[in-house]
């Protein structure tokens, strides 16, 4: 049944590598204690309804705003990456997942175990300014860049959620974007859509042998953080709270179509959305759909254990909007979507 959620008065910590002061989840960070979500007693958020087969308005998303825990900023992006080549990258295993990115005749690897403790990387790709963005909470990964017409933005973390989603802020106008949706929901640029630039998940290894001339972002980020660790769990071994369970925060709108951490492909054509179940594409190696009058191809690549997304564009195939997304992330941003199963 689909439908609205309904706030869980208590929350299961799963978080790996967490400890419980006084009802709080927190994180050891680097020596000190940041405070993650209360457990037991907090009372319930109440968000903002959504009509049924609409997706929510920025209205209802700004509305829906809750904190995580860290303040702003405490979470802290990377504002001067560092990056080594492909041999000097010996942090990395074989098996742990990174975002690969082919951009402008460069191709970059920003591992997971970095971006888990930062979510935001403010990068230049090409000579052009681009936010590599990523949330643990949802498994989403994107590339940001401002649309023709404003000025470079470069991100920070509001310390705020919305559908379980990081909230991003711009240091320029004050804005701020859920990541998932890419869109300003409150602030001057409210309504703005960023341009997205597609990252790939795939493992170090995959990456490595299909571009061995990659560019790989460096721990050396001037913060102390446990790199090589993940405060949620693991990907590798699907544990924590990658292993599976509903969200920790409270989202607008719930589907129980797949089950809430299944990875879906969402892919977005002109107002419409359309998801695509990730074994599926793993399963049949091309998955055909129109969206809003395109053809779409998604593609699984072989070599890098992953799948693309392709519409047509007069007689060529070019790169579309998507992206990796966990369930119930996607339909709480879209439960109008489409979906591919």
């Amino acid at each position: 049944m689909d439908g609205q959620r309904q706030p869980r008065r208590e929350r299961r910590q799963v978080i790996k590598g967490a400890g419980v002061i006084g009802g709080v989840v927190v994180l050891l960070v680097g020596g000190g204690v940041i405070g993650w979500q209360a457990v037991s007693d907090r009372p319930p958020e109440t968000l903002p309804a959504v009509q049924t087969g609409q997706d929510p308005s920025l209205e209802a998303l700004a509305g829906a705003a809750v904190s995580g825990g860290p303040g702003k900023d405490g979470i802290p992006s990377i504002d001067r990456p560092e990056f080594v080549p492909a041999r000097d990258a010996g942090f990395l295993a074989d098996d742990e997942p990174v975002f690969g990115l082919e951009r402008r005749g460069e191709v970059r690897a920003y591992p997971q175990q970095v971006l888990v403790w930062h979510e935001i990387v403010n990068d230049t790709v090409g000579g052009e300014p681009l936010a590599v963005t990523y949330c643990p909470l949802t498994g989403t990964v994107i590339g940001f860049a401002a649309p023709p017409g404003v000025p470079e933005l470069t991100f920070g973390t509001t310390g705020r959620l919305v559908n379980s989603n990081l909230l991003m802020y711009d240091r320029q106008t004050g804005s701020e974007w859920p990541q998932l949706l890419g869109t300003a929901v409150s602030g001057p640029l409210k309504g703005t859509q960023l341009d997205t630039v597609p990252l790939v998940w795939t493992t170090w290894k995959e990456w490595r042998a299909a571009h061995p001339d990659t560019q790989v972002l460096s721990t050396d980020t001037g913060a102390l953080r446990s790199y090589g660790s993940d405060p949620y769990g693991s990907y590798m071994d699907r544990s924590g709270y990658y292993a599976g369970g509903g969200p920790f925060f409270p989202v607008l709108a719930t589907s129980d179509r797949f089950p809430d951490k299944d990875v879906v492909i969402g892919v977005r054509v002109g107002k419409e959305r359309l998801a695509i179940h990730k074994d599926l594409v793993r399963k049949a190696g091309t998955v055909r759909a129109t969206v809003a009058g395109t053809q779409l191809e998604a593609r699984w690549d072989e070599t890098l254990g992953t799948a693309r997304v392709f519409q047509r564009v007069g007689d060529q195939w070019q790169p579309a909007d998507f992206l990796d997304s966990m369930w119930f992330a996607w339909y709480a941003f879209y439960p109008n979507t489409q979906v591919r199963q």
